[in-house]
């Protein structure tokens, strides 16, 4: 064969060179693979450093940083006298890292030195009251850098921490003292319902607290603290510390001295007349709307606002003791399922109590308000001239009104009485007549006119809405009932505004309790003046008004409310609870008095409502009338109202017994003499000098009294108290004198005919020194009037 190439197999084929239309087909796949992929890469980016870039930022912060709040301080609230009623403390937070013990615990085994978890767990167990093994099974967790031990602790608490740390030379951030804030009450539970409180993450709850919340808020700091690349926080170098702005405080219009004086009435009222809806009470300056005190008895300890008061504490306990003896009256059997309904049917109501004692009564609950009202309507028909001063109103103890009868609250009648009698004696039948005279149309005018469809606008938390019925609903049997308070609910705050107008010189003011608001710097950032809404009646009416109420409050020698020197106008009011209980014999009451004073030119208001007083005493005159007089008693000459006695007032008031000890006989009974006094000498005898009297010098005895001398050498004689409850001021007077004892009358009705002994100083009984003076309070029983 021939030497030479090859001959091509039959299946070998050329290999071509890619050509042109291949090429160009290739730069355009790469090209658009390089474009795909350089739009993802760009997208990936936009997203991480643009779209997401917050998310990658905090966790790369997390994983270089820590931080830690600061909690502000919320502003502080004063009284009108800048008195602190609540303020922000100093507490800390006891914080450990785990992570870090554990890292300086290794450091430590490597150097042969001791671990220091377990004594850091057994030492703050002990100091803090924490569970120590439960502790030292959370710093198992290595990962964890951040374990509260115990939040808000004290000053003095601090103080331990803070020097076992440097005591034991703990590394940084092994054991943290974090700053925080706790809010503190000094006067426990002084306004309790009217400041409310704050939760656990110092955010306002209740009351003012809460009302104001957005004010009083500071805004919270913070501390940024740098960490190594084991996750440890870094020394105090990398720290950067951001300082908490403090709230701004508070300055009401409250006095805390009238507070304290009001709750102090009110708790007694409770207590005496075992009120199971508890009181309110309301002090109001007449003429801007300012509010001095307001409370609701009983209150709760604002530093421990779970804890029920003990008034509360009795009630429940009476209501376990009424639980048992209905559940062994029952069918149960089983002694283990009775007391888990009894211990679950108390938690029940141990939670409702806590509500309940949190709310404010005076602008959260409704009542009717009774005859308090009719000074409203008197008022109003006096604006309107359909009825005067001499107007004539019969009574026979039941009115009817389109076929349905309304009995006067004295089943006898008061039989035909002017306007003024009419009031005084609180005549319903006269009321009706008043009211239908006005007419629906007027009397819904004027319903709206005093306010009494809208709320009053107070700067508190949870003010109710009134229940009343519109004109357009308001038939004459509805006009007859609303005219003396039995129709129409509302709250105590709306009342007190309402009767205000009538004596202020007609003017509805809006409420306030809030004086100003101030920054960290002192500067006034909102204040609160007066606001009048509207005119409601005339200044001629709003006089003669002052004047109708200031004589039924002197009626007959003077009524409960009456306080000798001090010109005072009120009117009381005893309403039926028909909504809630619909039976005579199970009925429950509401008895409030309002009261002004001075009357000529009124600056103070006071509206007391005691809820469902319990017993056969519930009229508001013999109620709360009480506690209106005590509360002005204490505070109206603190208030600079000071008082102006007649010839009649002067001639009754108590004077002090002398200093006569080591004195002559004939000194002794000179200087008695010369008080108004009179005397009794025991162990007379001349040449001797006086040892001791009774009363001792200086004590307080009514002027006509008489001072027991007794002599040097002689024996104080002793007697027996009498009981002289329920007996009139002349039988209480003459039964006391009897035993040789001096009597000093109390209360406003003490002039008043049919006013009765109530109760006294000195328990019946009792031996004490003949001469004692035994105090003795006189009321008017058994009367919605005055």
């Amino acid at each position: 064969m021939a030497q030479g190439k090859m001959p091509d197999s039959a299946d070998s084929k050329p290999i071509l060179a890619p050509t042109n239309k291949m090429k160009r087909r290739m730069f355009w796949v790469v090209l658009i693979l390089l474009v795909i992929g350089a739009g993802y890469v760009a997208a990936v980016i936009y997203n991480t450093a643009v779209v997401r870039s917050e998310y990658y930022r905090s966790k790369a912060n997390s994983q270089q940083l820590s931080s830690y709040t600061i909690t502000a301080n919320r502003g502080t609230i004063y009284d009108r006298n800048n008195k602190i009623l609540a303020q922000s403390t100093a507490v800390w937070d006891v914080v450990l890292s785990p992570k870090a013990i554990a890292d300086d615990d290794a450091k430590r085994t490597e150097k042969g030195e001791k671990p220091m978890v377990d004594v850091i767990c057994k030492s703050l167990s002990e100091m803090l009251g924490v569970d120590g093994k439960k502790l030292r099974e959370s710093c198992n967790n290595y990962d964890n850098e951040y374990l509260i031990v115990k939040k808000k602790v004290d000053k003095a608490t601090y103080d331990k921490v803070q020097a076992f740390i440097t005591e034991n030379k703990l590394a940084a951030y092994t054991v943290n003292l974090m700053e925080s804030s706790k809010r503190y009450y000094p006067n426990d539970s002084l306004a309790s319902s009217l400041i409310g409180f704050t939760n656990y993450d110092n955010e306002g709850v209740y009351g003012l607290e809460a009302y104001y919340d957005d004010y009083l808020q500071g805004t919270d700091g913070l501390i940024v603290m740098a960490k190594d690349a084991r996750g440890n926080a870094m020394p105090y170098d990398f720290e950067n510390r951001y300082e908490a702005s403090d709230g701004n405080d508070i300055v009401l219009t409250l006095d805390s001295t009238v507070q304290y004086y009001l709750e102090k009435n009110l708790e007694n009222a409770v207590r005496e007349y075992k009120a199971a809806n508890r009181a309110t009470g309301i002090i109001m300056n007449a003429k801007t709307g300012a509010i001095i005190a307001m409370a609701t008895a009983p209150g709760y300890d604002l530093n421990d606002p779970s804890k029920l008061s003990d008034i509360d504490e009795q009630a429940l306990e009476e209501y376990h003791e009424q639980l048992v003896l209905d559940y062994m009256a029952g069918s149960l059997t089983d002694q283990n399922e009775i007391d888990e309904r009894i211990e679950a049917d108390l938690e029940e109501r141990r939670a409702a109590m806590r509500e309940l004692q949190w709310k404010n009564k005076a602008v959260s609950e409704l009542y009717f308000p009774g005859s308090v009202f009719k000074v409203i309507t008197c008022a109003s028909a006096l604006e309107e001239e359909v009825i005067s001063l001499d107007s004539q109103f019969t009574c026979l103890g039941v009115y009817t009104v389109d076929d349905t009868r309304i009995h006067c609250w004295t089943m006898g009648g008061h039989g035909t009485q002017p306007l003024q009698d009419a009031i005084t004696s609180s005549c319903n039948p006269a009321f009706i007549q008043i009211g239908l005279a006005l007419g629906q149309r007027l009397f819904c005018n004027y319903f709206t006119a005093f306010g009494f469809t809208e709320k009053t606008g107070i700067d508190l938390p949870g003010e109710a809405s009134p229940l009343y019925v519109p004109y357009e609903r308001m038939g004459r049997v509805e006009l007859a009932s609303s005219s003396f308070g039995q129709t129409n609910k509302i709250t105590p705050i709306q009342m007190i505004c309402a009767y205000c107008a009538a004596i202020n010189g007609g003017y509805l003011v809006t409420p306030h309790i809030v004086d100003k608001i101030v920054d960290s710097s002192g500067n006034v950032i909102k204040s609160t003046g007066t606001t009048i809404k509207r005119q409601v009646i005339s200044g001629e009416t709003s006089a003669l008004m002052r004047q109708i109420t200031e004589n039924i409050v002197t009626y007959n020698g003077g009524s409960n409310a009456y306080i000798p020197g001090f010109r005072i106008g009120g009117k009381s009011g005893t309403s039926q609870k028909l909504d809630e209980y619909h039976n005579s014999w199970d009925m429950r009451y509401v008895g409030s008095f309002c009261a002004f004073t001075p009357a000529d030119d009124p600056e103070y208001i006071m509206l007391v409502c005691v809820d469902e007083p319990m017993g056969s005493q519930y009229y508001g005159s013999r109620v709360a009338a009480p506690v209106v007089s005590a509360v002005f008693s204490e505070c109206l000459e603190y208030l600079g109202v000071f008082p102006q006695y007649t010839a009649d007032e002067l001639a009754i008031q108590n004077t002090t017994v002398p200093y006569v000890y080591g004195s002559s006989l004939l000194a002794a009974i000179t200087s008695i003499n010369s008080k108004g006094l009179k005397y009794t000498v025991i162990g007379e005898d001349e040449s001797d000098i006086v040892n001791v009297t009774v009363p001792e010098a200086s004590a307080s005895i009514p002027k006509g009294g008489t001072v027991v001398i007794y002599m040097n050498g002689a024996m104080v004689q002793n007697v027996t108290v009498p009981d002289v409850t329920g007996y009139t001021v002349d039988q209480a007077n003459n039964t006391l004198s009897y035993y040789g004892l001096n009597v000093s009358l109390s209360g406003g009705a003490v002039n008043n005919s049919g006013a009765v002994a109530t109760s006294q100083s000195i328990a019946p009984g009792t031996e004490v020194s003949k001469g004692t003076v035994v105090d003795v309070t006189f009321l008017v029983n058994n009367s919605d009037a005055g």
